[in-house]
């Protein structure tokens, strides 16, 4: 908490600051070069043999009350819960946290390296952890008084890969550079901003549901793909620390997708992240409505789930662990961690009665595809391949993320079960 003293005579006045406290941090978390690199099995053995752009994982510390919670965006292509374990370790001993929600951006031009990479002795996944860690203390250390105000804007890009034929079929849309219109897709992106209590931004969180696939597999350079060149334009544009949190995009490709180096990718990782940037700029510039005196409130949910009906596993049992973090009473952010496909974030949108309602994928963990119901009858990637889990697991872990968040706001009220008359008990034990 954040006290300040007046001195009058030898009276002490001390006045304790109750609203929103924030501090941030970012760690460059580019690994050596070498390394398998995430997402495409058409890469063969080939490593990663430059960088284009860095990588980074950018933290942001929340607190208000005596709850503290730490989102933490990675340009990764994913983050296992075990690694986010370790984290949480580390920060309860150097800086008393454990709430942590780590945000794989999921591009597929990042590093994949074994445990053993670059060495033994020394592997990157290790100081990954640590350097993951070290950002949230440093955000936690630079905790100020802060207010936040949160928006909507527009930006069309992207398109639903997969296309339902008369017969009731999915076939496979990969590329779409004509921008044939397919649905469903969301076009929005939300805009959480955090400034201090005198106007200076801290960061920009932003939310859209898109692949990060622009770079094809022939790409061997190190990249944040189209997330990265947006975040970089904001800040040049804004100042603050620009976060990027990937949505449900499950189902949802860039126009320009896997496209080789010489077929101008970087070009067009750079349009993409312009216009998404662009928009971001024009929101966040005119957000109104700031807030300070907000609570704040984090639930995590470890749910067992079942294989699907049809898999052979070859793994332990399946766990996802779900975020849930309410900021006031109308922002609201609900995490997952796999790929899930965009009317999972549509419905959960439509359902939850909070103004503001945002849909978080890949973080805490990477479960594969979680379809939607009906996607499992229509079958096409994503259901057929790269998916584990049973039908409909994806609805029952929205449905239990937006039951956390009513809890949360108060707006579901706990009951516990009445006390039977005694006689009615010895009743039911003689039966």
């Amino acid at each position: 908490m954040m006290r300040s003293f007046c001195f009058v005579g030898l009276i002490i006045c001390q006045v304790a600051y109750s609203g929103m406290m924030v501090g941030v941090a970012t760690r460059d978390i580019t690994p050596s070069l070498g390394s398998a690199m995430y997402g495409y099995g058409m890469r063969g053995d080939n490593v990663s043999e430059g960088v284009h752009d860095p990588l980074y994982a950018k933290a942001v510390v929340l607190e208000s009350g005596t709850e503290t919670v730490a989102l933490v965006t990675l340009d990764m292509g994913s983050i296992q819960l075990e690694n986010v374990h370790r984290i949480r370790e580390q920060t309860k001993k150097n800086c008393g946290i454990e709430k942590i929600l780590c945000i794989a951006s999921h591009s597929h031009s990042t590093p994949n390296p074994p445990e053993d990479f670059p060495s033994k002795d020394k592997p990157y996944i290790r100081d990954l952890e640590r350097m993951i860690a070290e950002a949230i203390c440093e955000s936690e250390k630079n905790k100020q008084p802060a207010q936040i105000a949160a928006g909507w804007g527009v930006v069309h890009e992207g398109f639903n890969r997969r296309m339902v034929m008369d017969n009731g079929k999915a076939v496979m849309l990969w590329e779409n550079r004509a921008r044939i219109p397919t649905e469903p897709v969301d076009h929005n992106v939300g805009i959480i901003r955090i400034e201090t209590t005198d106007g200076k931004l801290l960061a920009n969180l932003v939310s859209f549901s898109c692949h990060p696939v622009i770079l094809g597999p022939g790409n061997l350079l190190i990249s944040a793909d189209f997330p990265g060149a947006m975040m970089k334009r904001v800040d040049e544009e804004l100042g603050g620390q620009c976060m990027f949190m990937q949505g449900a995009a499950g189902d949802i490709n860039p126009f320009w997708d896997k496209t080789e180096p010489e077929d101008g990718a970087f070009d067009q990782v750079e349009a993409m992240g312009k216009a998404l940037a662009d928009e971001v700029i024009r929101v966040s510039e005119n957000l109104s409505g700031y807030e300070r005196n907000l609570g704040l409130s984090h639930k995590s949910q470890l749910i067992p789930i079942d294989y699907r009906r049809d898999f052979e596993p070859s793994h332990g049992p399946l766990e996802a662990e779900i975020n849930t973090v309410l900021i006031g009473e109308d922002l609201a952010i609900a995490a997952f961690p796999g790929e899930f496909f965009i009317e999972h974030a549509l419905g959960l949108r439509e359902e939850a009665l909070f103004e503001n309602t945002f849909f978080v994928g890949y973080c805490n963990g990477q479960l594969g595809y979680f379809p939607t119901i009906r996607a499992c009858t229509e079958g096409g990637y994503g259901v057929d391949e790269a998916s584990v889990v049973e039908v409909g697991t994806g609805e029952e872990l929205v449905n239990r993320a937006l039951v956390n968040l009513y809890y949360q706001a108060g707006l579901i009220v706990p009951k516990h079960p009445p006390e039977l008359p005694h006689t009615a008990i010895l009743v039911e034990r003689e039966n």
